[in-house]
C-alpha cells in the first residue's frame, strides 16, 4: 500500500498533513500532528506492532520535523516515548542517540540518555566514562549542568570510590567552573581534599607558577621544599583563587541566566530577548579575552551552542559565532560546520548576511573560487527576485580577473548576456510576431550574442525580469567608478533603458537617475522621470521616490525661465506623488494603467465606473469645457463660459455592477 491509500483511512492526520505542507512553520498544528500519533499509539498499540507500514509513517513525520529543526527537545522526547511503546529498549536508545548527535549541546537530552543507560546498565563501566566525558565536553560549562554532574559524581562515587584520584579530578574540573551550584561542588572538594596532597591535585607546571607568583624570591630548592611542607595551606590558597572567581563569574552569568530565553520554537525571537543574548555573548567573550588564564574558549562556544537553540532562526548569532571562531584561530572544519548548519538549515533564507560571509570565507580562508561561486548561483537562483546577489557574484568575477583585456571581454560578456535575455524572453511584438529588437550600442549587430565566460554562461539560466537590471548595473559601476569613463557609462545605460530588462528594475533606474543627478544633467534627469512614470512597472512608491527626488532637484537648480516653462509638468509630479490626491489627478499612473499608454482610456474607464471600479455606468455626466490648470482666472477679463456637460440625459440609467456579468 501506498503512502497515500493509508493515510486515507485516517482523514485527520490526512487533513493535518496536507495543511503542514502549506504551513510547515505552524507549531501548533506540530503538536497537533504529535498528539494525534500518541493517542494513535496508546489506543492502538497492537495494531501499530504488527502494521509496520502505518509505524513507518508515524516515525516519518517525527524524522522530518526532528530533521529540519533538531532543537525541539519536547519533540525528541515524545518520540523516544513512541518508539519505546512499539518497539522496546533498544529502539528507543537509538533514537536518544540521534539526539545526542544531532543535538549534542541539549542538557535535557544528555540527562535523559545517561540516566536511561544507567538505569539499563548497558554500557561497560568504561563505555560509560566516555558518555560522560563526551558528554561533560558539550554540556558541562552550562549554567545548570547540576543535573549531569550530580549524575556523573554518583556514578564515579559508586565505581571508584570518594577518595579516589578519579573521582577527585571530576570535582576539580567542576570547581572551575561558574555553575549556579558552584558552592556545593566547592564545599565537597574541600572536605575530600585534607586526604591529598597539593601535587596530587595540581599539575606540577601550573604549581610553580602559582608558587613563584605568590612566593616571589624562591630558588628551585627551596620552592620544592616549600611545596611539601606548605601542601594543606597551598590547596587553600590555590583553590581559594579559583573559588573567588568562580562566584565572581557565576553572580555576572546569573543576571543574564535569570531572564534569557533558553527553549527553542517555530516563532521568530524577540528584539529584546536577542539584544539579551548579544549582551552576555560580548560579556563571555570580553572576559575570555582578558582573563584566559581563567577562561577556557570551549565554555564560549558552549555559551554561543546555547544562545543558538532560541535564536538559530535569526542571523545575528551565526555572523557572531562564526566571526568568534575565525578570530580564536579554530580549525576549518568547525567553521565550514557553523556555516553549513546556519545556511543548510536555519537561517530563513531572506536573512543573506550569513550566506555572503560564508561565500567571503571560502573565497578568503580556503581560497576555493569555483566553490564561492556555486554558493552565489545558489542565492540567485533561490532570489530570483533579488539583486545582491547578483552584484556580488559580478564584484566576485571581476575581482578575479587579473588583466585589462580579460575585464573587457567579462564585460561583453555580461552586456550581451542581457542582449541575449532580451532577445529571447522579452515581450512578443504581436504585429510581426517577434520579440522587440534590442537597441545595440556602436559596432554591435543582433549576432553578436555570443557569451563566452562559462560564468556568465552559468548566470544565464537564472535571470528574471527583477535581476537582470543588475547586471547592466554592475557594469556600469564598473566603467564610472574604475574606469573613469562617464560617456561609456551613459552611452551602456541609454542602450537599455527601453528595453524588456529594465522596465521593472529598480536598481536600474535608481542608479541611471542617481548617476544623472551626479552629473547634474537636466535633459536627461527629465527623460528619465518621463520613462520611469509613463512606460516602467515599478511600484508606485519607487516611482514616487524618483518624481520626488526630481522635484527636489527641479526646484533647486532650474531657472526661474525654466521654473515656469515646466510648471504644469512640475504640478503633475506632485499631484502623482501626493498620497491624498485621487486616482483622477495622477496623470501619470493613468497612462501606466493603460494598455495604449493613452491617459483618455483610463479617463474613459473612469468614467464608466462612476467612482466606483465594481460598478458602471455609461451615463455619467462629464464636464466638456473645464478650466485649464495653466491658466490664472484673476488676469482674465471676461467672466467664464457657463460649465457645459454631455450624458446629462442618460444620468438616471441604471448602474450596472461588474459580479452580474462574471
Amino acid at each position: 500500500m501506498t503512502d497515500s491509500s493509508i493515510l486515507h483511512n485516517f482523514p485527520q492526520w490526512e487533513k493535518m498533513k496536507k495543511e503542514l505542507e502549506d504551513d510547515f512553520f505552524n507549531d501548533s498544528l506540530w503538536n497537533e500532528l504529535v498528539l494525534h500519533h500518541e493517542k494513535l499509539i496508546a489506543d492502538h498499540k497492537e495494531l501499530l506492532k504488527s502494521r509496520t507500514e502505518l509505524k513507518s509513517l508515524i516515525y516519518a513525520d517525527m524524522d522530518q520535523l526532528l530533521a529540519k529543526y533538531p532543537y525541539f527537545t519536547v519533540y525528541w522526547k515524545r518520540y523516544v516515548t513512541m518508539v519505546y511503546t512499539l518497539e522496546g529498549l533498544k529502539s528507543s536508545i537509538r533514537v536518544l542517540e540521534r539526539a545526542v548527535v544531532l543535538f549534542p549541546y541539549s542538557l535535557d537530552v544528555w540527562v535523559d540518555y545517561v540516566n536511561i543507560m544507567l538505569a539499563n546498565k548497558i554500557k561497560t563501566d568504561k563505555e560509560m566514562n566516555e558518555i560522560f566525558l563526551q558528554g561533560a565536553d558539550k554540556v558541562g560549562c552550562h549554567f545548570l549542568a547540576h543535573q549531569f554532574w550530580d549524575i556523573y559524581l554518583d556514578w564515579a562515587k559508586s565505581v571508584y570510590g570518594t577518595h579516589s584520584n578519579d573521582y577527585i579530578a571530576i570535582l576539580i574540573r567542576i570547581t572551575k567552573l561558574p555553575l549556579h551550584q558552584y558552592a556545593k561542588y566547592n564545599q565537597e572538594f574541600m572536605k575530600l581534599s585534607r586526604n591529598f596532597v597539593i601535587t596530587d591535585l595540581v599539575q606540577k607546571d601550573d604549581l610553580i607558577l602559582y608558587v613563584k607568583k605568590k612566593y616571589d624570591g624562591l630558588n628551585d630548592e627551596e620552592m620544592e621544599e616549600y611545596i611539601e611542607n606548605h601542601s594543606e595551606k597551598l590547596i587553600s590558597s590555590f583553590f581559594g583563587d579559583i573559588l573567588s572567581q568562580v562566584e565572581v563569574r557565576a553572580q555576572e552569568k546569573w543576571k543574564f541566566e535569570s531572564v534569557l530565553k533558553t527553549d527553542f520554537d517555530l516563532n521568530m525571537i524577540t528584539l529584546e530577548e536577542l539584544d539579551q543574548w548579544i549582551i552576555y555573548l560580548e560579556n563571555e567573550e570580553n572576559y575570555h579575552k582578558t582573563r584566559r588564564q581563567f577562561s577556557d574558549i570551549n565554555e564560549v562556544i558552549a555559551l554561543y551552542e546555547r544562545a543558538l537553540i532560541p535564536t538559530c532562526l535569526s542571523d545575528q548569532v551565526w555572523i557572531r559565532y562564526a566571526r568568534f571562531l575565525i578570530q580564536s584561530g579554530s580549525g576549518n572544519d568547525r567553521i565550514m560546520q557553523v556555516f553549513n548548519r546556519a545556511c543548510d538549515h536555519f537561517v530563513p533564507l531572506d536573512l543573506k548576511e550569513v550566506r555572503y560571509m560564508y561565500a567571503k570565507y571560502i573565497e578568503l580562508k580556503l581560497g576555493d573560487f569555483e566553490k564561492c561561486k556555486q554558493v552565489y548561483l545558489s542565492l540567485i537562483s533561490k532570489s530570483p527576485t533579488e539583486t545582491e546577489p547578483i552584484s556580488k557574484y559580478i564584484d566576485l568575477l571581476i575581482l578575479h580577473q587579473s588583466e585589462d583585456s580579460t575585464d573587457v571581454r567579462l564585460m561583453r560578456d555580461i552586456l550581451n548576456c542581457v542582449y541575449k535575455f532580451n532577445q529571447e524572453k522579452g515581450p512578443i511584438d504581436h504585429s510581426s510576431k517577434k520579440r522587440k529588437a534590442n537597441r545595440l550600442m556602436k559596432g554591435q549587430t543582433q549576432s553578436s550574442y555570443e557569451i563566452v565566460s562559462p560564468n556568465i554562461q552559468d548566470l544565464y539560466d537564472k535571470l528574471t525580469f527583477w535581476n537582470a537590471g543588475q547586471l547592466i548595473v554592475s557594469v556600469c559601476k564598473y566603467y564610472w567608478f574604475t574606469r573613469k569613463n562617464v560617456k561609456l557609462t551613459r552611452d551602456t545605460l541609454m542602450s537599455f533603458c527601453n528595453t524588456f530588462a529594465v522596465k521593472s528594475s529598480k536598481v536600474f533606474w535608481f542608479f541611471f537617475f542617481r548617476f544623472e543627478l551626479c552629473q547634474r544633467n537636466k535633459k536627461n534627469l527629465a527623460n528619465i522621470v518621463n520613462v520611469v512614470r509613463t512606460a516602467s512597472t515599478l511600484s508606485i512608491p519607487d516611482i514616487n521616490i524618483i518624481i520626488e527626488q526630481y522635484n527636489s532637484f527641479f526646484l533647486k537648480n532650474f531657472t526661474v525661465t525654466e521654473l515656469k516653462e515646466n510648471q504644469r509638468d512640475l504640478i503633475k509630479n506632485m499631484l502623482e506623488t501626493d498620497i491624498e490626491s485621487s486616482l483622477h489627478m495622477k496623470h501619470y499612473l493613468k497612462v501606466r494603467l493603460a494598455e495604449d499608454n493613452d491617459e483618455e482610456t483610463t479617463n474613459r474607464r473612469l468614467v464608466k465606473e462612476n467612482g466606483h471600479p465594481a460598478a458602471m455606468c455609461e451615463g455619467r455626466p462629464t464636464l466638456t469645457n473645464p478650466l485649464l490648470i495653466s491658466e490664472n482666472t484673476y488676469d482674465t477679463s471676461t467672466v467664464p463660459a457657463l460649465p457645459r456637460f454631455r450624458n446629462v440625459e442618460k444620468a438616471s440609467l441604471n448602474v450596472k455592477y461588474i459580479h452580474e456579468s462574471l
